[in-house]
């Protein structure tokens, strides 16, 4: 526990933890604060207003929304695909459009989901794959504003579920995972670089140290310390909840369970890359590939924000709404967080390997060096 303690102090007295958590809280607060109001509390009684997007399993709205975005790509001859998550236009020649064409118009006359999934699958593949209307993600067309039934059972669930504060909650996890998915690694990898030129490994090496203490230790004070500036910004809003609903029956701790629950396990794998990055390049080549793999996630992620889980490292629900979504999907939510905490241990396993293989002599780390002529 003192090698903990002596290590959580030097991480988290280190310029680039500070540097961390002030842009950290920053981004949070900027984002979440001037969502927060009164407005919540209210039951929506107007028939004609206009309410919040909700993902349906209505065929109507699925179809409507899907054909009229196919519709305006044709028109154009200007589709869009995402292979590797990154958005690509694509022009067809005039044959390809009008296969795309005659599928458009048999779309029209179908009256089922299988077939429509089947025809517009077909579209998908004209266009070489990767896009909204390929079967796996045609769902995103599935949304469409709230009626006032809707509204008032998402109001229900708000007040009794969410009691409040797990709607603003999860608006904080869902802006708090895009930044604890990408800093975190540039933190590690500046904070081994300084270890590394203060000939802190070899020091370890010296002393009769296991390789899983140290590291272990390490990780997890980082983890601890990484965490911090995510807690700061949930207690402010927490604060400024509470302000506005006086009298509400709160739940205290939704803040706290979206931090550990939703935010921890972005944390903790892009944290574990940071220390396999390093071990693996000895520079900050891995903070390179993070950012990668981040822009791809935050791509896939962008199509559905309103809520989106599936295998995403940053897992989306930037609504206050959409409340009866998340809790039938909750389970998927949960298997997916847990699947990213696995998935930080293996990366934290692998990274011991690489510091054992270090220690022995047998690995100096990859050295990406330009080309010579």
């Amino acid at each position: 526990m003192r090698l903990f303690w002596l290590e959580f102090k030097r991480f988290t007295t280190s310029l680039a933890f500070i540097l961390y958590t002030i842009v950290t809280a920053v981004f949070i607060l900027l984002n979440v604060w001037p969502m927060i109001g009164r407005g919540l509390a209210t039951p929506p009684t107007s028939p004609t207003a206009h309410y919040e997007l909700i993902t349906t399993t209505d065929f109507h709205p699925l179809k409507t929304n899907a054909l009229d975005q196919l519709q305006e790509a044709h028109t154009d001859n200007a589709y869009v695909t995402y292979p590797f998550g990154f958005a690509k236009r694509v022009t067809l020649n005039a044959q390809v459009q009008a296969k795309v064409g005659k599928l458009l118009n048999q779309a029209r006359r179908i009256d089922n989901r299988p077939t429509l999934a089947k025809t517009l699958g077909h579209v998908d593949q004209l266009l070489g794959g990767h896009s909204d209307y390929a079967p796996a993600t045609l769902q995103r067309f599935a949304v469409r504003p709230m009626t006032l039934a809707e509204a008032r059972q998402d109001h229900t669930l708000i007040m009794r579920k969410d009691r409040i504060t797990g709607a603003y909650a999860r608006l904080f996890a869902d802006i708090a995972g895009i930044i604890a998915a990408i800093l975190p690694t540039i933190v590690i990898i500046a904070y081994c670089y300084i270890d590394r030129r203060a000939q802190v490994m070899p020091t370890i090496q010296a002393k009769p140290m296991g390789t899983l203490k140290w590291l272990g230790t390490q990780y997890a004070a980082s983890v601890a310390g990484l965490i911090i500036p995510v807690i700061i910004a949930a207690l402010a809003l927490f604060g400024r909840v509470t302000w506005l609903y006086p009298g509400v029956a709160l739940d205290y701790l939704a803040f706290a369970k979206a931090a550990c629950f939703w935010v921890l396990p972005t944390l903790m794998v892009s944290t574990a890359v940071g220390f396999l990055s390093d071990a693996l390049f000895s520079n900050f080549t891995g903070f390179a590939l993070q950012i990668g793999w981040w822009l791809i996630v935050m791509t896939i992620g962008a199509r559905q924000v309103i809520g989106n889980y599936g295998w995403l490292l940053i897992p989306r629900h930037n609504t206050l709404h959409n409340v009866a979504y998340f809790y039938a999907h909750l389970s998927e939510l949960a298997i997916n967080r847990l699947g990213y905490t696995i998935l930080a241990i293996t990366l934290l396993i692998l990274t011991m390997l690489l510091i054992n293989l270090q220690r022995e002599g047998k690995y100096r780390g990859l050295h990406i060096r330009p080309a010579h002529h």
